[in-house]
């Protein structure tokens, strides 16, 4: 009966095609693995753990004991101030071979999780906005450390520095009409908004910063929209409180009859067309958990279903470009069963990793590197766990697109 309720999640209703509708008798997909991968399945020739985080009680973490339980690569404690409140923290953002944080209490670092080490830092004020790396350098944006002569409302500063921690450019963040955004709370999140500015979100508001004047403007604080290339098509999909929604050519090509948790990213698989990565948390059977479902993002009827995990929200999450996923998992209300989820591209449960049993109000960040998963928690600690890649005898071996689909 469960699979066939998340059935009824990957119905697509049709727009524009004359002629195409949702079929009556809507089977449940099925899903592409029965169950979690086998003990320490995706660990390759990971180093040994530099600390026992990643062994599970099983009498504080039931709930996790039928899954394979995999231990960090290697924990790396960052400079962090303890006499500093955590008001924000970004990141991971991978640029080159060093991932970038950002938190209240240790301002911007530059990590070498292959070799265990701080490579640079930046200081900055209480508040601090996720990193973005683009083409011309890591963009870092915070309060600003020198006085900043400007005639208008100052937001902070923005600086922009290559991935070896070389200083590119600095300038004083400011607008005329941005008390809104300046007023603004809420989570943060910054990306790329074409060739020279950057989009800067806080809460319901957003600003686009040109990263040579500083100068800041109103925005949509919409996300950009995930793109998926197949053959002569292009689809830019968005998730709204509704929907998931594909629109082709700026018309709407088809859309899903029900909301969805989060908007994960596209995956790629060799021999199967593109598929849309979304979660759902809810709960099944008596149980919270959190769904990953996979949906054609041509708009057929295919679609698939990953175990589930116990869940009752998501601090984060990141994909690649093929499609492997990892997602920080709240597990209860406790505030400190929160553990990482990893999913190959073809939706095989790879492991989980607990973390820290500590009070945590804030995101996680997580990214996903060729060699490896990276995660940025409790604005002090930096945790390297091992590449997601499902075994060569599973099916879908993933390939790599042509671009990357992901924002």
């Amino acid at each position: 009966m469960r699979r066939a309720a998340l059935a009824l999640g990957l119905a697509l209703t049709a727009a524009c095609k004359p002629g195409r509708g949702v079929p009556a008798d809507e089977a449940p997909p099925p899903p592409r693995d029965a169950g979690p991968a086998r003990d320490g399945a995706g660990a390759g020739d990971a180093t040994p753990a530099v600390t026992d985080a990643g062994a599970v009680d099983p009498a504080r973490w039931p709930q996790l004991a039928a899954f394979p339980v995999v231990d960090p690569v290697r924990v790396i404690a960052l400079p962090a101030r303890p006499d500093v409140p955590r008001i924000d923290v970004g990141g991971p953002v991978i640029a080159g071979d060093v991932a970038i944080v950002s938190s209240s209490q240790l301002g911007f670092a530059a990590i070498d999780w292959r070799r265990g080490t701080v490579v640079w830092t930046r200081s900055a004020g209480l508040h601090v906005a996720p990193p973005v790396a683009g083409p011309q350098g890591v963009i870092l944006i915070g309060d600003c450390i020198a006085a900043a002569q400007v005639t208008d409302a100052l937001l902070g500063c923005v600086r922009v520095v290559t991935p070896s921690g070389a200083d590119q450019s600095y300038a004083a963040i400011h607008g005329a009409h941005v008390a809104a955004f300046a007023g603004a709370r809420g989570d943060q999140d910054a990306w790329l908004d074409g060739d020279r500015a950057v989009r800067w979100r806080r809460g319901d508001q957003a600003v686009s910063v040109d990263m040579i004047t500083g100068v800041a403007t109103p925005a949509a604080p919409a996300a950009p929209p995930v793109r998926v290339v197949y053959r002569t098509h292009a689809w830019d999909i968005t998730r709204t409180d509704e929907h998931i929604i594909a629109r082709e050519r700026g018309k709407i090509a088809w859309q899903t009859r029900r909301p969805y948790t989060a908007l994960v990213g596209a995956v790629y698989l060799t021999g199967f067309s593109p598929m849309v990565r979304l979660t759902s948390i809810g709960v099944f059977a008596g149980n919270a958990e959190l769904n990953l479902l996979d949906m054609d993002a041509t708009g057929s009827m295919h679609g698939t279903a990953a175990f589930p995990v116990p869940a009752i929200s998501a601090l984060g999450h990141a994909i690649d470009a093929v499609g492997n996923t990892a997602i920080a998992v709240r597990m209860d209300a406790s505030l400190r069963h929160d553990f990482i989820v990893g999913y190959a591209a073809n939706a095989l449960l790879m492991y989980v990793y607990p973390l820290p049993e500590i009070p945590r109000a804030e995101r996680v960040g997580v990214a996903i590197a060729p060699d490896a998963v990276l995660v940025f928690h409790d604005g002090d600690s930096f945790t390297v766990l091992p590449e997601l890649s499902a075994p060569p005898t599973a099916p879908g071996v993933p390939q790599r697109p042509s671009q990357n689909p992901t924002p």
